[in-house]
């Protein structure tokens, strides 16, 4: 019976000498070393800094209750989602106040300031719905067919469906109203919006 085989220990080249190595590359080592503790060390201050800078911004957030809070937040904290947060407040309270063109003029920044927030469906929908306030129906319908179309798998794309069909019904399109019903019937069963598309769609065909 063989016996398992002996690992192979590859061979030292006798002419290998370490000192003499790094005699002639130490400059190269110390340079390749420099800069990866550099990179590590520049990594580990921006994660540190981008922490302090997040946990500062949900501070203020939390403590926020003016429309200066807001601002201060979003002055100091431009970049965070926090700031994204307090924009999209400080929009619902000028709204909140009757200040609908400031409001609005409020939310059409926000795409651009913040692409990739996780509320910016609720951007969309808060300025449609201000829109829709404001009487200006067309504008109002084309800014609900964005959000349920470019963003049909949000939370707000149901809602914007119902919007779309209130329109439509107040200006006498009762057969499209009633075919977006009919999709968020079909799109969002499980949802509690079914339900009132359902009650609605039956209003219609009476």
């Amino acid at each position: 019976m063989s016996s398992p085989a002996e690992p192979i220990t590859p061979p030292i080249d006798p002419e290998f000498d370490p000192l003499a190595f790094w005699i002639q590359h130490r400059t190269k080592i110390l340079l390749f070393t420099g800069i990866f503790l550099v990179a590590v060390a520049s990594y580990g201050v921006a994660e540190w800094t981008r922490g302090k800078t997040l946990a500062g911004a949900q501070r203020l957030l939390g403590s926020a209750k003016t429309a200066d809070d807001y601002r201060k937040l979003i002055a100091e904290y431009p970049t965070t989602n926090a700031a994204g947060n307090a924009h999209l407040l400080l929009a619902e309270q000028l709204r909140k106040e009757g200040k609908l063109d400031e409001a609005s003029a409020l939310l059409r920044t926000f795409p651009d300031k913040y692409p990739e927030h996780p509320l910016l469906s609720g951007a969309w929908t808060s300025l449609a719905a201000n829109l829709e306030a404001q009487g200006k129906a067309d504008e109002a319908l084309a800014t609900y067919q964005k959000v349920s179309t470019s963003y049909g798998a949000s939370f707000s794309a149901p809602i914007a469906l119902m919007a779309q069909a209130r329109l439509l019904k107040a200006n006498g399109k009762t057969e499209e109203a009633g075919r977006i019903y009919e999709q968020v019937i079909a799109r969002f069963a499980d949802n509690i919006v079914a339900q009132q598309a359902t009650y609605e769609n039956r209003q219609l065909k009476k």
